[in-house]
């Protein structure tokens, strides 16, 4: 999941459960406000957590995340990965990789310029552990500078809300990618997923772009998506 911005549908909840899931990763942009002006979306947590493990990466829209919020966020049982990974199991690794942008909207002074670029250098380790190895990175735009030619298996990505509007089965607008976006939506490499996300945060409505949960099912090398 990604991109849902404080906005938590409905059919979210019992669509994972009727697919039990082994385990969850939320791909960055969960919020837009504080968590305690976001009622909905504590209790969402707290159930999403009762289905299965559940990962965590900031995305640049969660720097209104407030310290309590994180500890809350932690304490109902979600892992945060930021910059960092844990092992899930004897077979997977699962790292997350903070928004290059976060820090950028934190201390957000348009007189103050700010270098955009992710902090990489944990990937080394990250990518020399043994087992199929995820990654959560909010940017897709990311994919081919910094994480392809990387020993990561799997990498979850959103933040282009697959492109906006989607004429003849192309995105329009990619945020940080610009026009017509490569990565917009769909499996790259059989290695980059993209999620069109839940949400829509633009005065523009989301054009034949229906938003999505998207599942993964991974057998051995090969990846595939619904």
């Amino acid at each position: 999941m990604a991109d849902m911005h404080s906005k938590v549908n409905p059919h979210i909840l019992p669509t994972l459960q009727s697919n039990n899931p082994d385990l969850i990763c939320i791909a960055g942009d969960l919020c837009n406000t504080s968590l305690s002006d976001s009622p909905k979306l504590k209790r969402f947590l707290c159930e999403i957590v009762e289905i299965t493990p559940t990962f965590f990466s900031f995305g640049n829209h969660d720097y209104l995340l407030r310290r309590q919020d994180i500890e809350e966020i932690e304490k109902v049982g979600v892992t945060l990965l930021n910059n960092s990974f844990i092992r899930f199991n004897e077979e997977i690794v699962i790292g997350g990789m903070i928004s290059y942008f976060y820090h950028k909207c934190e201390k957000f002074d348009p007189k103050v310029p700010m270098a955009l670029f992710p902090e990489v250098t944990w990937l080394d380790e990250f990518e020399e552990q043994e087992g199929f190895k995820i990654l959560l990175d909010h940017h897709p735009d990311n994919y081919g500078l910094y994480t392809k030619n990387r020993k990561i298996d799997l990498i979850l990505s959103s933040h282009a809300h697959g492109g906006q509007i989607r004429l003849f089965g192309k995105g329009v607008n990619g945020k940080s990618q610009g026009l017509l976006p490569k990565y917009d939506g769909g499996i790259f490499d059989q290695k980059l997923v993209v999620s069109r996300g839940l949400s829509n945060t633009l005065p523009v409505p989301r054009l034949c772009n229906p938003t999505e949960v998207v599942f993964i099912e991974i057998m051995g090398e090969k990846v595939n998506v619904s």
